[in-house]
């Protein structure tokens, strides 16, 4: 039996790109084999691209075709959104942004700050993904490790995050590796340039699903923001959104715990779900 392949809406796109292929490569008035040679790959490549049956083409490959059909980008833009690798257009400029930041805001749904994550904690979590996203774990892995360096660079941006409580008993990795990530996320926590606040499952009737929010504010701009959606997420750029998303932001941190509540609450989560394995003598 196979192993697990990629989604549907994954597949979706594939198929996509391969009927995008095809009606350039017919409009040029070439075959199969004809295209294979323009851009060193044989026909049965090209075949296969077409009706979206083999993986992810690489982009230099699909960048290689968009210039022998004169298809201007159409091409390679819809193979830069085939996946989540951080190669894409959209990942490197949501890590330019925040590199550039002096502010950023988050809300964390059920899901760790990426940059508050320990190493063993994301990459557990990329690996995971792989089979439905696609992409290169390595790339990937390298990427989450960007993002944690921002914090710690020379012009580091100040992190503000609103952690649903529902993340802490997300558990990743079995409960030693929850064990560290909380601590982790406590010690990070005392950092001057972050700021976490918890936002407890009970006694809050605001019961809003935020998922994941990231907004940053931008050098003579005003800021950006930017939600998961499908396969890469969608940038907010209308000041309005962007307005209104911060609104949420700042009354879900109203309706959070303070610095060192939020920290005896993650203290709390560990002792009572992820504690030290008992020492047994023999």
């Amino acid at each position: 039996m196979s192993g697990p392949g990629p989604f549907d809406l994954h597949q979706k796109h594939l198929v996509e790109l391969g009927a995008a292929v095809k009606k350039y490569r017919l409009a040029k008035g070439w075959t199969q084999a004809e295209l294979g040679k323009a851009v060193q790959l044989d026909h049965t490549s090209i075949a296969h691209i077409e009706r979206g049956t083999r993986r992810v083409p690489r982009r230099d490959v699909m960048h290689r075709i968009d210039k022998a059909l004169g298809a201007c980008g159409a091409i390679y833009k819809l193979r830069d959104e085939l996946d989540d690798n951080p190669d894409s257009a959209t990942f490197r400029r949501y890590l330019h942004g925040q590199q550039k930041a002096e502010n950023i805001w988050q809300i964390c749904g059920i899901t760790m700050p990426t940059m508050l994550e320990t190493a063993e904690f994301a990459n557990k979590q990329l690996a995971a993904a792989m089979p439905l996203l696609g992409g290169d774990l390595n790339e990937k892995v390298a990427y989450r490790a960007e993002l944690r360096d921002i914090l710690h660079q020379s012009s580091a941006p100040t992190l503000h995050v609103v952690l649903h409580e529902a993340a802490l008993h997300r558990v990743i990795g079995g409960p030693d590796m929850m064990r560290a990530q909380l601590l982790h996320l406590v010690e990070r926590s005392r950092a001057a340039n972050v700021n976490l606040r918890v936002f407890p499952s009970e006694g809050n009737d605001f019961t809003v699903d935020a998922g994941f929010v990231a907004i940053w504010d931008r050098p003579r701009k005003h800021p950006i923001a930017w939600r998961p959606l499908g396969m890469q997420g969608r940038f907010h750029l209308q000041r309005a959104d962007v307005e209104e998303l911060m609104r949420l932001y700042d009354h879900m941190r109203g309706l959070a715990l303070g610095h060192e509540e939020s920290r005896t609450l993650i203290h709390k989560v560990v002792e009572e779900s992820y504690p030290c394995a008992p020492n047994i003598s023999t």
